[in-house]
């Protein structure tokens, strides 16, 4: 079999110039002088016809026409010129860019969180800090917990939002909250009377609306009833919460959910809670960031607003 080896850095090397070559070649351009150029750059003549030398070996071409009165741009020397000049202004652009990031005066944060928290745990979170930091953007988006873990591997986003956060390989895990979870029923089609301190028992054969076991929080549901012998009567089982609590208003059966998603509805009264004895169930909220994720100082801030 034929191998062939093929080197890239030798390919690269050939065209690699150097910024402060271009500024030497952009000053004696303007000033008609390797003389003044050199004043300009605070450099030393003989430095800045070296630069040149560079330059024009690199490009196979003379840029100057050199003479004892002054030095002129050849033909290519006027095409470089141009292009020179942009490469010039695009480094000093990108350099301008990046102490405005990080100034906090720019920048953007990118999570990428499961449905529930994106939904009721981030908004007032969010609010906060572009109160404080109005100019920068936070790009949110909802996907299932599993997807949430692989992004944040592959560093597509800064942080990921989960549920019962596991430990995971080359990832660090913040539990910023506590979610408690509570058992609700619709006011209009209730399983337990109003006010009624329900036992673990009672929830034996209950009509139940679940919340999907492939969930972190369903699968911790269902092991709570598991470890205390319980046999509910699952009728519905979806994994989007919004689901559930409609399915429980029009009397489908009870859920259990966490309290911080029936937060409306038990304001406009559509769900109520029941007390439930012996149950004291509550979901770790967890931030997640690579620990190889190099953060800008905006989404540095903002993970210190979760420490």
């Amino acid at each position: 079999m034929l191998c062939i080896r093929f080197s890239y850095q030798s390919i690269v090397s050939q065209f690699m110039i150097d910024l402060f070559f271009v500024k030497s070649f952009i000053a004696v351009a303007q000033t008609g002088s390797f003389r003044m150029a050199a004043q300009r750059s605070h450099i030393t003549q003989p430095a800045v016809s070296q630069h040149i030398r560079i330059l024009e070996k690199k490009l196979h071409c003379s840029l100057f026409e050199r003479s004892s009165r002054k030095t002129v741009l050849t033909p290519a020397g006027k095409i470089f010129l141009v292009f020179a000049q942009q490469m010039l202004d695009s480094y000093q652009n990108a350099c301008t860019e990046i102490e405005k990031m990080n100034n906090l005066s720019i920048g953007s944060i990118r999570i990428a969180s499961i449905y529930s928290i994106g939904l009721y745990q981030l908004k007032d979170i969010v609010q906060h800090f572009l109160k404080r930091y109005p100019k920068i953007n936070i790009h949110l988006e909802y996907c299932h917990n599993n997807l949430v873990y692989q992004m944040v591997k592959d560093r597509v986003v800064d942080f990921g939002m989960v549920a019962f956060p596991k430990e995971t390989a080359g990832l660090q895990i913040k539990i910023f909250a506590h979610d408690q979870l509570v058992l609700i029923q619709s006011p209009q089609h209730r399983f337990f009377k109003k006010n009624e301190k329900a036992t673990l028992k009672k929830l034996n054969n209950l009509s139940f609306v679940g919340i999907d076991t492939v969930t972190p929080t369903g699968g911790a549901i269902n092991q709570f009833f598991k470890t205390h012998h319980i046999n509910i009567n699952l009728v519905k089982e979806y994994e989007n919460i919004e689901t559930v609590k409609n399915a429980v208003e029009i009397g489908v059966g009870c859920s259990i959910l966490p309290k911080t998603t029936v937060t409306q509805e038990l304001k406009n009264s559509a769900l109520e809670i029941v007390p439930l004895q012996g149950f004291d169930l509550k979901r770790p909220l967890g931030l997640v960031h690579s620990k190889k994720k190099v953060f800008t100082k905006a989404a540095k801030i903002f993970l210190e607003s979760f420490l």
